[in-house]
């Protein structure tokens, strides 16, 4: 896992996920603009993915409860996002936005938490 990705990741997902829940205290809906930041956001955590799955596979080392921790951290850090956007896309109001912010600070924390394993289990 590269740390510097990740924290560019939390922080975007955060920053995110506040720009969704100022959207949803002003009753607007997901724009389009929201969704093309979450396009942005969803494409670093698959890049960041795809890394630390070459990198798990490369280095070794780590113990099989670690890599089954890590591997479902990675597995949630991919879906979250398009299973936020799939909710909101049905809630065409502001609770679409709410559902986003929801989905963009629970995608911080998983990205927290995957860097934090990351750590403590390194070789």
């Amino acid at each position: 896992m590269i740390i510097p990705i990740a924290w560019v990741l939390g922080v975007a997902a955060l920053g995110w996920a506040l720009w969704c829940a100022v959207s949803a205290l002003v009753n607007q809906a997901p724009t389009y603009a929201h969704r093309l930041a979450l396009l942005v956001i969803e494409v670093v955590a698959v890049l960041q993915v795809l890394l630390a799955v070459v990198l798990l596979i490369v280095q070794g080392g780590r113990g099989t409860g670690a890599v089954a921790e890590i591997v479902g951290y990675l597995i949630a850090v991919v879906i979250t996002l398009p299973i936020g956007a799939a909710l909101a896309y049905g809630e065409r109001s502001r609770y679409g936005s709410v559902v986003l912010g929801i989905a963009g600070f629970t995608l911080a924390v998983l990205v927290l938490r995957t860097t934090q394993v990351w750590e403590a289990t390194r070789v």
